[in-house]
């Protein structure tokens, strides 16, 4: 490989190609975004350049500002084609100081965003690479951005010892904790406690915890105990050009893995069979109190839930097609109300109809189906959905579906 890489001819022809890497919900079955990773292709002999080299070349000769720019494009390129088969996914975008320099004075962002209809809401941009003599740069960018819609994440925590005050001075979206990074460093004590006081304050403070550079089954076991909603890293998938096909494979050949019910504090059978019958009990009651309902008149009850049982977090109605007809109503007493459009909160017309909630009722002829534990989006909490037939106003089937926060439930129903 070369150590010296025309640069501007790269930039001239565009000669750079952007892989994809996947950010996964492990307790859901979807992909919650994509960052974008740029690397060069050697316009004489086609090999791969790593990005390092490509951006100490745009430095050295001045071209910073436009290789960032080319960047940009080619992942709204990439992303574009995903965009069309997931809505809700995001795209994660890393961005230097010297480009948030450029942008705070340029619309290059948003006219390019516009160009491939991606809406602004589904942006990420990762900040990184910047200290705090930069900070008035870094302000200025994001009061311009995160206006209109833009998400900030804090790329790369636990680097060096260091980022702890950017979390305080930016308040971001999301933080990424760099596992590939922390396990580097030297104190045990440092890599075993920053991601559990990280994740505490994100959660309090209403952000996404992503747990970032996770390679091994060790890595993922750990950042799910930490509190990590979303992970990311080689352990998932490599880099690559992504299919909405290939996007599928992913997340199936990772949900099939064994080891995901072990992140879950299991008790003894006989108070698991205690909590199902004090849950189909429950169910029985809330059925009473919501049956004869009208469509477009839910929420009056939901709220009135949310009022009695505390335990409850979430609640939503599905039709006899699995198509969910109500909003998805939450308990904003257990969540700090940020930031609901990164969690993929289910929607009016979303297909459950190959969903467990779902299909076990359907298929089994049940009455009421209880689902495994599972980490809430929401609030990080260990959760149990349950679903069971209720009938509206005219005498008509509907699927009242429910997330209700284990522990609590236990507490309050002793």
């Amino acid at each position: 490989m070369k150590n010296e890489v025309s640069i501007l001819e790269i930039i001239k022809n565009e000669s750079v190609e952007t892989l994809m890497q996947i950010v996964l919900s492990p307790h859901e079955d979807f992909a919650v975004g994509f960052e974008a990773l740029t690397r060069g292709i050697d316009p004489d002999t086609g090999e791969s350049i790593k990005p390092s080299i490509l951006f100490e070349q745009a430095k050295k000769y001045g071209l910073c500002v436009e290789l960032d720019k080319l960047c940009i494009k080619k992942a709204f390129i990439e992303f574009a084609h995903i965009y069309k088969h997931n809505a809700s996914a995001l795209l994660f975008i890393n961005m230097e100081c010297c480009f948030m320099e450029y942008l705070n004075t340029s619309n290059y962002l948003v006219e390019t965003a516009d160009q491939f209809a991606i809406p602004y809401e589904n942006i990420v941009i990762d900040l990184s690479s910047f200290n705090l003599q930069s900070m008035r740069i870094v302000d200025v960018f994001i009061a311009k951005y995160r206006k209109i819609g833009f998400y900030m994440s804090i790329d790369d925590i636990g680097q060096d010892y260091f980022n702890l005050d950017k979390l305080i001075l930016i308040n971001p979206d999301i933080i990424k904790i760099n596992y590939l990074l922390l396990n580097q460093l030297e104190s045990l004590q440092y890599r075993k406690y920053l991601p559990r006081f990280l994740s505490s304050i994100a959660h309090e403070m209403g952000m996404v915890v992503v747990a970032k550079g996770i390679e091994t089954a060790e890595d993922f076991r750990e950042a799910m105990k930490t509190g990590a909603q979303f992970v990311q890293g080689y352990y998932l998938s490599k880099p690559s050009k992504l299919s909405a096909d290939e996007i599928d494979a992913i997340i199936k050949g990772f949900k099939e893995r064994e080891q995901m019910d072990e992140y879950f504090d299991e008790k003894q059978e006989d108070s698991k069979r205690n909590t199902l019958a004090k849950l189909i009990r429950f169910m029985d009651k809330i059925k009473e109190e919501i049956d004869g309902f009208y469509i477009g008149y839910e929420g009056e009850n939901f709220h009135q839930i949310f009022k009695e049982y505390r335990f409850v977090e979430n609640c939503w109605i599905l039709d006899k097609n699995g198509i969910q007809v109500s909003d998805a109503y939450i308990n904003k007493e257990n969540f700090a109300a940020r930031n609901l459009s990164i969690f993929n909160i289910s929607k009016k017309n979303m297909d459950f109809s190959t969903k467990e909630l779902y299909v076990r009722l359907v298929d089994n002829i049940l009455d009421i189906w209880i689902t495994k534990p599972f980490h809430s989006l929401l609030t990080n909490n260990i959760c149990i959905g349950v679903s069971k037939y209720i009938e509206d106003s005219e005498g008509e089937p509907y699927i009242l579906c429910l997330n209700i926060n284990r522990s609590r439930f236990r507490k309050e129903e002793e």
